[in-house]
């Protein structure tokens, strides 16, 4: 029997889809996204939840395989500065 393996991340202020050098994007998201990328190479499942900051954003989109990312509609589609988050 296969043993199943899913991870859920979440990324608060910056979608890892965003292009690192626009607006907040850079850091957080670049990591979440190599991460995700490393896991699923490794034959981790990972899905992660970000808020949409588009209203023609599709509400799921794969980046890489084994690699999921759910646009959350949370609030305006709209971007956000991360000085507007605190965790």
């Amino acid at each position: 029997m296969a043993l199943i393996r899913r991870v859920a991340l979440l990324s608060l202020h910056t979608s890892p889809m965003e292009q690192p050098g626009s607006g907040d994007a850079g850091g957080m998201n670049v990591y979440i996204r190599e991460l995700a990328s490393a896991l699923a190479e490794a034959g981790v499942e990972v899905e992660i939840f970000t808020r949409a900051t588009s209203a023609d954003q599709p509400a799921v989109e794969h980046p890489d395989p084994g690699v999921c990312v759910h646009n959350v509609l949370a609030g305006p589609p709209k971007k956000f500065p991360k000085r507007n988050f605190r965790a």
